[in-house]
């Protein structure tokens, strides 16, 4: 039997890439009654920090786009110990092969 599903109000997306600056952008996308956050850095010490920011602040859930490695997730992982679920984004093997001929 299934319990009652969580409302989802606050969630984050974050971004690695190298064009982005270390200490990151971040911006909040305010929905009605529901808030999206964004935040992007090209250093994984700041989005870790940042991470736990979110934690601290109730975010319920945290996404991450492709251009975290393994050792990154792992690292984001262990900061957040369990307080959100932490989702990562992937590619099936068709749209991997795309990425490659960019």
């Amino acid at each position: 039997m299934k319990g009652p599903r969580m409302v989802l109000r606050k969630y984050a997306f974050m971004i690695k890439a190298s064009g982005y600056p270390p200490g990151g952008l971040r911006t909040t996308l305010p929905g009605d009654g529901f808030n999206s956050t964004i935040f992007a850095s090209s250093d994984i010490d700041a989005l870790v920090a940042e991470a736990l920011a979110m934690v601290a602040e109730g975010m319920q859930l945290i996404e991450l786009g492709g251009g975290f490695s393994d050792e990154d997730f792992a690292r984001l992982q262990d900061a957040v110990a369990g307080a959100v679920p932490l989702g990562r984004v992937s590619f099936d093997d068709r749209n991997a092969a795309l990425l490659k001929r960019r």
